[in-house]
């Protein structure tokens, strides 16, 4: 980012925003934090410091406010809900069970449901009713269904590794390519399912009809009753098979409670739509759910069966006859997004209650977060420990450089001493040498200088040399 782009945003930062988000920066592109009321987020931070005894990051209360015209201070910002709401709600330790697609005939055995032709679980095959059979008896039951087939992981959410595969004359087409079973077996490794192919209703199928679209269904228990917070329908683009393809471009519709569409889409990077992006369809066209009351209570009766897990986001496909089919179900979801496409907060008039149970649940106990955001966090500490190992690193490294260039000094210095030593010990023989031929040359002298004055001649002259003193 340029300086001006760093000095626009400190406005939200001096706010309380985060802006190193995805959310933020995505929102922030398309337009949703073009204005900002200061008045207005100290509302906000009033109100939940009031019933939650926190400031917090009002982002989406500002988004929400550019999206509808609209101030509310109740919508529940992402990290809050992530990190305290849903696992005061929900026993994440026990959604790896609950969640396995596999199980769900077993566990929540819902009315309708997609039809699954084979099971792997833990590397063991299964039929539709969850008798254990060999790979060869897989293989026969794949290749005798001539039709197209979806294949994807069971223990995965949002989307991943769906692909569609397609059997004809005891052919397994996967990607456009001829494969065997074993093939699919190695891609997938161990945990997948093969399921029919659902026929959605017409009115769902149009604004994008590669794709199995899907209402994306919120329930909640709370006081001994499971409610519907609310409903927003996910359709894929781009040609994708999934609703979810593209989680940041493709279109997501407000569901009201009586089961009528929104003539506005948004994305989840922020970007609104009157027409569906990849085919051209008119949202205000999409006619309203017929018996829309039977989805509420069918997404209500399968949650009863959940009994760890208070909060639940439900996939549920309209089908032909315009009854509602269960697809799968997850414990957590973009809870911020949620607000913004129904244009309303998560828990609406419930929320000052909901607000004061989970304060004090925090006090009474540790959340525990959902096991892919506590591996996000495993991940994240490992990759500060890795970071800081490498500073470490770095540090050792220079400190044993300098010790190098002392050691390198060092020898220098001791080489420079050792070469003094050698020429200061040369000086001192040369001085001793010195020496000794000055004392003999001055032992010499004097013994010259002795015969000198014990000489006849010195002696005889004496007188001549005091007289030669007395003229002078």
């Amino acid at each position: 980012m340029d300086t001006e782009t760093i000095k626009d945003l400190s406005v939200y930062s001096d706010l309380g925003i985060n802006t190193k988000t995805n959310n933020f920066i995505k929102w922030y592109n398309n337009g949703l934090f073009n204005d900002v009321d200061e008045n207005f987020v100290t509302e906000v931070q009033d109100y939940w410091l009031k019933n939650y005894n926190k400031k917090i990051n009002p982002y989406i209360h500002i988004a929400f406010m550019n999206l509808t015209g609209r101030k509310d201070t109740r919508l529940i910002p992402q990290d809050i809900m992530r990190k305290e709401i849903l696992p005061v709600f929900n026993d994440y330790d026990k959604s790896p069970f609950y969640g396995d697609k596999n199980l769900y005939d077993i566990v929540i055995n819902p009315a309708r449901s997609v039809e699954t032709v084979l099971r792997n679980i833990n590397g063991n095959y299964f039929d539709t009713n969850h008798e254990s059979i060999s790979f060869a008896k897989a293989n026969d039951i794949l290749l005798s269904h001539d039709r197209e087939l979806i294949i994807k992981p069971s223990q995965t959410n949002n989307g991943t590794g769906i692909e569609k595969i397609r059997i004809e004359g005891q052919h397994i087409y996967f990607k456009g390519e001829t494969v065997s079973f074993k093939y699919l077996e190695e891609v997938y490794e161990e945990n997948f399912m093969i399921q029919k192919v659902i026929q959605q209703h017409p009115n769902m199928a149009a604004p994008h009809p590669a794709s199995v679209n899907t209402l994306r269904m919120v329930t909640f228990r709370w006081k001994n009753e499971i409610k519907l917070l609310l409903t927003f329908a996910r359709f894929g683009s781009g040609e994708d098979i999934r609703d979810n393809g593209d989680v940041d471009t493709s279109p997501r519709i407000a569901v009201s409670d009586s089961g009528e569409f929104s003539k506005i889409g948004l994305s989840q990077n922020g970007q609104t739509f009157t027409h569906h992006p990849t085919t051209g369809f008119c949202f205000a066209d999409l006619e309203p759910i017929p018996n829309f009351d039977e989805f509420k209570q069918f997404v209500i009766d399968c949650h009863k069966k959940i009994l760890h897990l208070n909060f639940a986001s439900w996939d549920i496909v309209i089908g032909e006859d315009g009854k509602p089919i269960f697809l799968e179900v997850n414990f957590g979801g973009s809870t911020s997004f949620y607000q913004l496409v129904t244009q309303k907060p998560i828990f609406g008039d419930l929320t000052e209650e909901v607000l004061e149970y989970v304060s004090a649940e925090l006090q009474r106990k540790e959340p525990v977060l959902m096991l892919r955001h506590r591996r996000q966090i495993a991940e994240r500490e490992a990759k500060r420990q890795e970071r800081e190992m490498k500073k470490k690193d770095r540090e050792l490294s220079r400190r044993k450089q300098t010790i190098k260039e002392l050691e390198e000094k060092n020898k220098k210095l001791k080489k420079q001493r050792r070469v003094l030593k050698e020429k200061l010990e040369a000086k001192e023989n040369e001085l001793k040498r010195a020496k000794k031929k000055h004392s003999k040359e001055v032992k010499i002298l004097n013994e010259k200088y002795k015969k000198i004055i014990n000489s006849k001649s010195y002696r005889y002259t004496r007188p001549l040399r005091k007289l030669a003193n007395w003229f002078k």
